[in-house]
Parts: C-alpha cells; sequence; structure tokens
C-alpha cells in the first residue's frame, strides 16, 4: 500500500517562474512600415473624404471651387492688366522693378506662409485629439510630425497658389514667354512652400519646447524687438526717400528698390524664385533650371532638419504642454476689456457684459487676430512704398486702381475673419446656452450683442487700414470719404449676415470652428458675403474710379469729379441695412425657437 500511494502521488510543483523586473522594451516598427501605414491612412481618410463631400455636400464642394476659381480669375484681371500699364508706357528699368516686385512679393507670401503653417502645425501638433491619440501608439515622434506638417502645409499654401499663379501666368501672357515657363511654375511654388513651412516648424518647436515658463514676459521682449527693428528699418527706408525725391527717374527707381536688399539678397529664397522665372521668361532653360533645383534641394533639406528635430524635442514638448498647469490659470480684468466696455457705452449693463465676454475669448486666443495684423501691416507697408512712386509721376501704376484694391482687400480680410470667427458663435455656445439663459436677457439681446461686438471691431480695424492706406498713396478727399463709407457698410453688413446666418443655421453636432465653417451653412454664409461685398464695392467705391480714369484726374484734383460718381453711395447704405435687418431678424426668430 504504501508503495502504491507513492507511486500514484502527483509530483512536487515545479517553482513558478518569476516574471523579469525590466521587460523587454517592444520593438517599434520599421520606419518604412509605419510610412506606409501613414501613407494609406491618408488615401483612405482623401477618398472617403471626397465621396462624402460629393454625396452629401456637392452644393458646398463646387461653390468652394468655383469661389477659388472667381479668386483667381480676378487676381489675374488686374495682374494682367497691371503687366500691360507697365509694358505700355516708356517706364524706366521695366526689368528692374518686375524683378523688385516679384522678390516682394515672394518674400511678402513667404512671411504669412510661415505664420499661417506655424499656428496650423501648433494645433495639429500640441492641440488636437489625434495627436494625443498617436502619441500612445508606436509611431515615431517624427511620424506623427511628418504627418502633421504635410497636411498644414497643404492646407496653408492654396491660398498661395490660387495668388501666385494666376499673377505669374499673367505675366507670361503679357510679355510672351516661351511655352515651357508654364510647366516650370507649378514646380518653382511646390517647391518654394516647403522652405517656409519648415522654417516656421522650427520655430513651433523651438518655442513649445523651450519658451520659459513665464511666457508673457518672453513674447512681450520678443515683441519689443521685433518692434525695434522694424522701426530702424523704416527710418532707413524714410531718409532713402528723400534722398531720391529730386533724382532722376532711373536712378530713384533704383535707389527705390535698393531699400528692399533683404528680399534681393543672394541668399533669400524669394530672389531664388525670382531669378529662376526670370530667366525661364528670358528663354534661358539653363538659368532657369538651376535656382529651381537650389529651391528644391533647400527645402528637402529643411523638412528633413524639421524632421530630425522633432523626433528629439516632439514628445518633450507635448509633455511640457501638457503639464504647464494650464488649467490652473487665472484670467482677470484687461485693460483692453474696459475699452471695449466703453465703445459700447451706449448698450445697457447686460449687454455690455455680453459683449465684452466675447472679446475676451477674442483676444486671448492669438489664432483669431495674428493673421489680422499680419495682413495689415503687409498693406500699410506696400501702401506706404508704392507711395514714392506716386509722387514722382511715375503713370505706370495707377494709385486709384491700387487704392480700390486695398478695398476689395480689405473686403475680402472682414469676409474671411468674420466667417472664421463670428459665424460660429452661436453653434459653439449651443451646448452651454443654458448658462446665457439664466442671465436676465433676451435672447434676441444676446445675438444683438454679438453683432455690436462684431461690428465694432471690425469697423475699428478696416477704418484704420483703409484710412491709413488712403493717406499714406496721397488721395484726395472725395474717394477717401467714399472708401471709409464702403468699408463702414461691408463691416457692419457682414456682421449682421455672420451673426444671423450663424443664428439660423448653426450646427450644434461640432465643436471645432474650423470644421463648423466649413459646413454647409458656413459655406453659404462665406458665398453670400462675397456676393454682398461685391455689390456694395461695385456701387459705392468702383464709381469713383471710373470717374477718375475717364476724366483723367490720376493727379487728385476731387473738383473735377462728376456727380454721378457718388449716385452709388445710397444704394450701398440701403445694402448694408438690409444686411444687418433681415438675418439678424430671421436669426432672432430662429434662436428663440430652439430648446437647449
Amino acid at each position: 500500500m504504501t508503495d502504491s500511494a507513492d507511486t500514484l502521488a502527483p509530483p512536487p510543483a515545479e517553482p513558478p517562474v518569476r516574471a523579469p523586473l525590466s521587460p523587454a522594451p517592444v520593438p517599434l516598427p520599421p520606419l518604412g512600415n509605419q510610412a506606409a501605414v501613414f501613407d494609406r491612412l491618408r488615401y483612405r481618410v482623401a477618398r472617403n473624404g471626397l465621396r462624402v463631400a460629393w454625396q452629401s455636400g456637392k452644393v458646398k464642394l463646387i461653390t468652394m471651387l468655383a469661389t477659388s476659381a472667381i479668386v483667381a480669375a480676378f487676381v489675374f484681371g488686374l495682374s494682367w492688366f497691371g503687366v500691360r500699364e507697365l509694358f505700355q508706357f516708356k517706364v524706366p528699368a521695366k526689368g528692374l522693378i518686375v524683378g523688385g516686385l516679384f522678390d516682394l512679393m515672394f518674400f511678402t507670401l513667404g512671411t504669412m506662409l510661415v505664420f499661417s503653417t506655424g499656428i496650423i502645425l501648433y494645433a495639429s501638433l500640441f492641440t488636437a485629439p489625434e495627436a494625443k491619440f498617436l502619441l500612445t501608439t508606436p509611431a515615431r515622434a517624427n511620424r506623427v510630425f511628418a504627418v502633421k506638417f504635410q497636411a498644414a502645409v497643404a492646407f496653408s499654401s492654396w491660398a498661395f497658389m490660387i495668388l501666385g499663379l494666376p499673377i505669374l501666368v499673367a505675366y507670361g501672357i503679357g510679355t510672351g514667354v516661351p511655352w515651357y515657363f508654364y510647366p516650370l511654375l507649378p514646380a518653382y511654388l511646390l517647391g518654394f512652400v516647403l522652405l517656409p513651412g519648415s522654417v516656421s516648424a522650427l520655430f513651433c518647436l523651438f518655442l513649445v519646447r523651450y519658451l520659459p515658463r513665464n511666457r508673457r514676459q518672453a513674447l512681450i521682449w520678443l515683441g519689443v524687438v521685433l518692434v525695434v527693428l522694424g522701426g530702424f528699418w523704416a527710418s532707413r527706408v524714410l531718409a532713402a526717400f528723400k534722398q531720391t525725391i529730386h533724382a532722376p527717374k532711373k536712378n530713384e527707381v533704383e535707389g527705390l528698390i535698393g531699400q528692399f536688399a533683404l528680399v534681393q539678397h543672394p541668399l533669400t529664397p524669394s530672389h531664388w524664385m525670382t531669378n529662376g522665372i526670370m530667366a525661364a521668361a528670358r528663354g534661358e532653360p539653363a538659368g532657369a533650371v538651376l535656382p529651381l533645383a537650389v529651391i528644391w534641394s533647400n527645402g528637402l533639406l529643411a523638412y528633413l532638419v524639421a524632421a530630425w528635430v522633432a523626433g528629439r524635442v516632439y514628445r518633450t514638448a507635448f509633455d511640457r504642454i501638457a503639464g504647464g498647469g494650464r488649467d490652473r490659470r487665472v484670467y482677470r480684468g484687461n485693460v483692453l476689456d474696459r475699452v471695449m466696455n466703453a465703445l459700447v457705452f451706449y448698450l445697457d449693463k447686460p449687454t455690455r457684459i455680453l459683449v465684452v465676454k466675447d472679446f475676451r475669448t477674442f483676444r486671448r486666443d492669438p489664432t483669431q487676430w495674428a493673421l489680422l495684423f499680419i495682413f495689415g501691416g503687409m498693406m500699410l507697408l506696400g501702401a506706404t512704398n508704392l507711395r514714392q512712386f506716386y509722387r514722382n509721376d511715375l503713370v505706370a501704376v495707377d494709385k486709384y486702381v491700387v487704392s480700390l484694391m486695398n478695398v476689395a482687400g480689405t473686403s475680402v480680410l472682414l469676409c474671411a475673419g468674420l466667417s472664421r470667427f463670428i459665424f460660429p458663435l452661436i453653434s459653439l455656445e449651443g451646448r452651454k446656452f443654458w448658462i446665457l439663459g439664466l442671465m436676465p436677457v433676451r435672447r434676441e439681446q444676446i445675438l444683438f450683442g454679438k453683432f455690436v461686438f462684431s461690428a465694432t471691431g471690425s469697423v475699428l480695424i478696416a477704418e484704420t487700414l483703409i484710412l491709413l492706406s488712403d493717406i499714406l498713396l496721397g488721395m484726395s478727399a472725395g474717394p477717401l470719404v467714399a472708401h471709409a463709407l464702403t468699408v463702414g457698410v461691408v463691416a457692419v453688413g457682414l456682421s449682421g449676415l455672420n451673426v444671423g446666418l450663424g443664428a439660423y443655421m448653426p450646427n450644434f453636432r461640432e465643436t471645432d470652428p474650423s470644421k463648423i465653417v466649413v459646413g454647409f451653412g458656413g459655406t453659404v454664409n462665406m458665398v453670400i458675403g462675397l456676393l454682398f461685398l461685391v455689390l456694395v464695392v461695385g456701387v459705392m467705391a468702383a464709381p469713383i474710379h471710373a470717374a477718375g480714369l475717364a476724366h483723367g484726374f490720376a493727379s487728385g484734383h476731387d473738383r473735377e469729379t462728376p456727380l454721378w460718381a457718388f449716385s452709388g453711395i445710397p444704394l450701398g447704405l440701403a445694402l448694408g441695412a438690409v444686411a444687418v435687418w433681415l438675418p439678424l431678424r430671421a436669426g432672432g426668430r430662429a434662436l428663440k425657437a430652439m430648446e437647449f
């Protein structure tokens, strides 16, 4: 029994195997596999997005394409007119003028690309939920950066293509360039966008990673340095202008163009673009291909440097943003809030509080006002520089045409800015509207407060831009008053349209304002706004310039302006009143009928 019991007894259990204290790290997928995965993802997202856009939003898609085509055609027409005027009159140093204008254009567009790409890239890398998800996956940091970088560059450069390509095509048609000039243009533009995009990516990564905790103080010092440098450069330009007033015309032009030596430096990408395009226009293939190779090689090198930096600092920068204590920030009053409250003194106190609330939301988000100041600064800079041409009777450029372009550009800026920032206000407050419902105000009063906030800010910005630019251009009193009335009507009318249509066609399912803007309601609002500003500018400002060209008073003698040139002003005022009353009335009724 004992032997059998011992035989049937189970063997002694083996001691458990203890897991190692530090498990081996999971190897990341190879670089090639990650690139293929993201390429398939990008292709599938693009395909599904186009299919959904075509199936559920044909009107929106066609409207966006048609609007882009109209803008491109308008830019082409103005550029062709300018090229024809330049080569029709015997202007000295035509090639020098065209080269300087191209240098300035590419430098300006490149600077705007740096800011716009940086803003989009910051939002994509550090605040988007998708970035948080991707950083929890085995995807490498530089691969996540590459995906976001490509999307940001593609999104920010479409306007560069729409503005740059028609200008260059108009120059080619007006001067009779060889056939290979046109195929080279897309290659130049696509290669050029890599450089400002990579520079903005490097600035974004380094600022987020190494900016001191006291960011406000650091940004203030950075702003002071930029203002000092800008003032020093402006003083040099003005001093050079005074020295060239009595110079011969050719020397005068050379002196004026010479003030932009920075954008004409041989090491600047804008000058590479100008050299290559001008060489292609002159029929020099070798001279056109070499700058193209330089642009692409430097652009790709800058992209590789940005990706290398992202692989080493992106995760650390993201952790720094995530753990920066943003939730503990205490917001207090500001002197700008008191200024805004004083500007709307005529409103009752509850409505003033709502206006100041919307203003605080606007001023606390730099992405909302940065591009407005960039565009305004560029326009004033251009007006300052062109002023010297007019004082010295260079008739190739008509200051009335340029001032009308400033009015149109300011109006388009208002249309785009208000569509982006004012139209989504009601939609963004939809889920939290019950908080506003606790206030002792009617819903129509809330809507009116948003209209006053939009109209006050847009009128101040638009009038400042247009009055300063017209004064710098030396416009006479008649056109100046007409321009001021025009942009005032456009600002107030677009404010009424955006606030009213935003309440009439809200989108409470989205929390991202950019998605609300590109939705059906945002597209309809943008199209109606563009039609409105075209009508207002056409009936209020265009007759003044038509009369100037017809009567030949380009020197600014306002006494020769016929009365019929001002006949469209009452019609424009009526259009502005309708654009305010009808949308606000419809939006107020729709908002009153909603249940939250």
